[in-house]
């Protein structure tokens, strides 16, 4: 029984939708009908009994009902719907009917609706990319991370995939027929998934912590007082925020496994944020030398 059925995992660009339209006409000539149309992947069964002709629409209908009845009245059959407003539709094709009777849009206006449509969610959502990548890109002047760089890189790519889509779409004259565009929408899905989750784990991957230490006062001199181990588990730039309060000069620094200080801050009152760290992989710990009371606060990230 599962032979009479298959799925494909084609995925298209919502520009070049024409080649998702002929991949499933050349289906049904091989006797494998749509039964349920995705962004991802669709679902087929095998009767070759029948052969249809398919289209697709794109919109946020409010009654669907209407909707597919009017399509039905022109004599096309509705299949289903994505998440993300494209409708499929069919027609049992006869060879003594023109080709023109088997395109959904009867007029250039209608053509042109459907694409203003598209184009306008394009737009809208490439501005929106764009902007993240302004943020990222500004951001890395002050705080340039590994996360944040994928991050800019990720948003620039998606906001410029999608806004050469809202270009192609606002030019119906142009070809959306273009080769390449499989592997553009490939790499679209690959920078979504791969940068957003390698984000995220070497975000989780940071040092996230704050500590304060401090005494009204002291018996005797502090000297090279550790605590607060933590990994650092790639490198790259880490920020900390530090404030020092004491009577006299102390000194507080940031020690690694075989005793170095990768960074050392002698003051009596010391108040900076963001200070840029450059740390090897490796295990490290906070340090405070002194004579008297201290106050110490540290943030790092």
């Amino acid at each position: 029984m599962s032979s009479n059925y298959k799925t494909s995992f084609k995925a298209y660009t919502a520009w070049n939708y024409e080649r998702e339209i002929e991949d499933l006409n050349k289906a049904s000539e091989k006797s494998w009908q749509l039964v349920k149309g995705g962004c991802f992947h669709s679902r087929f069964v095998k009767n070759p009994d029948v052969h249809y002709r398919y289209q697709l629409d794109f919109g946020r209908i409010e009654d669907m009902g209407r909707y597919i009845e009017t399509f039905r009245e022109q004599g096309w059959e509705y299949i289903n719907s994505t998440f993300n407003g494209w409708h499929y539709f069919r027609k049992l094709y006869d060879p003594s009917q023109p080709e023109e009777s088997y395109e959904i849009f009867t007029d250039r206006e209608s053509l042109h609706e459907m694409n203003n449509r598209w184009a306008r969610l394009a737009l809208i959502l490439g501005i929106i990319l764009a902007a993240f990548a302004v943020f990222y890109a500004v951001r890395s002047f002050t705080h340039l991370t590994i996360p944040s760089l994928i991050r800019f890189f990720m948003f620039l790519i998606e906001s410029a995939l999608l806004l050469r889509g809202w270009f192609i779409m606002r030019n119906p004259e142009s070809s959306r027929n273009r080769r390449g565009d499989g592997a553009i929408f490939a790499i679209f899905l690959s920078v979504i998934i791969l940068g957003a989750g390698i984000s995220i784990i070497l975000e989780g991957q940071r040092p996230h912590m704050w500590t304060t230490q401090q005494a009204s006062s002291i018996d005797q001199p502090i000297i090279d007082n550790r605590w607060n181990d933590f990994d650092v588990k790639y490198a790259d730039n880490y920020y900390l925020d530090l404030k020092l309060e004491a009577p006299a000069p102390m000194t507080f620094e940031i020690v690694n496994d075989a005793g170095e200080a990768v960074f050392t801050q002698t003051a009596t009152a010391f108040d900076e944020k963001n200070i840029r760290l450059k740390l090897p992989r490796g295990h490290y710990q906070f340090s405070i030398s002194c004579t008297t009371g201290y106050y110490v606060y540290c943030d790092l990230d």
